[in-house]
């Protein structure tokens, strides 16, 4: 009988993180990676910080964390640059050359793909807009570049020109919950724009951000095209499997659609859970994880004199399980009401969550007054003051354990089978 396991437990898990020696032997315990109080470390397979290796972290600042193929390398990704660490734990070293946040490594390690956002070029017509006061926004296109390790140019060499991006999502005055979530997990609709590197010589992106859509892009004879049957697919949200020869995310219809990006083979699963926000394949590929969101038990609701705007959005975020050989769906854990899950992952032994906190605290705050009510939404004690925590959860494959282990966490990465 298929039972629904309801976290009822808060358990706080104390560790001992050290510095390690880069001339270390890589350590086969290191299993996670995240950022925890504002510094990057490494993790056992119970989610316990073991090295801190760095970077430090800004509130606010953003990144992309990848592990190698092989597992002996993490890449963190940020908007100001590289860098790069072991799993033996040695201090975190950069990388010359800025890349951004959206970047992929090839199968072999030894390539990094990423997009060139300070060189769009505008690929429509603004003056397309119904009236001359309501222009049509600009849709651009970036650079595509693919940087060797082993070469010898910061920037790498230009394969093409990719996507049809809708400006303003990169310059947006985020606060509170959504800051925090978009360290990590991009915006709560639609994620982040992603590259897909996998084998032979087509490179799969997210091709239309914010809006749903996959393309396909030859790096051999530098042309793209529409992957058919992917135009409702949530790319943002999606993750590929252990060996990126497969994509699952939702649809904007609900389900969940995978990928078999060697054959174009498609699957639909026909979900009706509520809304998937995040996907997380079990190491063996049998199984997604799916973080879902329902009608919050707790709605937040700013009084009528409240003109700062404030995302006051929330949802109870469930846990399902889904078979991908039985299309089977089971109910793990309902966590509670939060603005949402930024980042997911799973292991052989657990599925690890994290959670940001909704904006309770400072839309409580608008409505008493101890804020007012027209408060500038860049004010810094909206960051300083009022900025929502995030909450790592670890629950094992059968829902039989639900458990918050650490709080100020973002950033997961698991780190690849060996």
């Amino acid at each position: 009988m298929i039972r629904r396991f309801v976290l009822i437990a808060f358990v706080l898990i104390i560790a001992l993180p050290t510095f390690a020696k880069a001339s270390q032997q890589p350590d086969t315990t290191v299993v996670l990676a995240y950022v925890h109080q504002n510094i990057l470390k490494l993790a056992d397979a119970q989610g316990n910080p073991i090295y801190i290796t760095g970077p430090e972290f800004q509130v606010g600042q953003s990144a992309r964390m990848l592990w190698s193929p092989d597992g002996n390398t993490l890449y963190i990704a940020r908007r100001d640059g590289l860098f790069q660490t072991t799993a033996s734990g040695g201090a975190a070293a950069k990388i010359p050359g800025e890349f951004g946040l959206t970047v992929a490594l090839d199968r072999t390690g030894q390539l990094l793909y990423y997009l060139d956002t300070s060189n769009p070029i505008q690929i429509n017509d603004e003056t397309d807009g119904p009236t001359p006061e309501t222009p049509t926004p600009a849709v651009l296109s970036y650079p595509l570049r693919e940087f060797a390790f082993s070469g010898d140019s910061d920037t790498g060499r230009l394969v093409g020109y990719i996507g049809e991006y809708l400006t303003g999502t990169a310059n947006m005055v985020l606060n509170g919950a959504a800051l925090q979530y978009a360290r990590d997990g991009g915006l709560l609709e639609a994620a982040r724009p992603n590259l897909f590197a996998t084998y032979g010589d087509t490179l799969f992106y997210s091709c239309c951000f914010p809006n749903a859509g996959m393309q396909a892009f030859s790096l051999q004879n530098n042309t793209a095209w529409v992957f058919e049957g992917t135009q409702n697919f949530i790319a943002g949200r999606a993750a590929p499997n252990n060996t990126y020869s497969r994509l699952a995310g939702p649809t904007t219809e609900g389900h969940v659609l995978v990928v078999d990006l060697i054959t174009a083979g498609l699957r639909t699963y026909l979900i009706d859970a509520g809304e998937i926000e995040r996907v997380a394949w079990s190491p063996d590929d049998t199984t997604l994880y799916l973080a879902v969101r329902t009608a919050p038990q707790n709605l937040l609701q700013l009084a009528s004199m409240v003109s700062t705007p404030v995302d006051a959005r929330s949802a109870t975020i469930s846990i399902w399980r889904l078979d991908l050989v039985t299309a089977q769906l089971w109910p793990l854990a309902t966590l509670g009401d939060f603005y949402g899950v930024s980042s997911m992952v799973a292991t052989d032994e657990y599925v690890f969550v994290v959670t940001v906190e909704s904006n309770a605290r400072m839309v409580e705050a608008l409505n008493n007054g101890t804020l007012a009510p027209d408060i500038d939404p860049a004010d810094p004690i909206l960051n300083s003051t009022y900025l929502p925590s995030t909450v790592l959860y670890r629950l094992t494959p059968d829902g039989r354990e639900a458990f918050s282990i650490l709080g100020d966490v973002w950033g997961l990465a698991v780190r690849p089978r060996r």
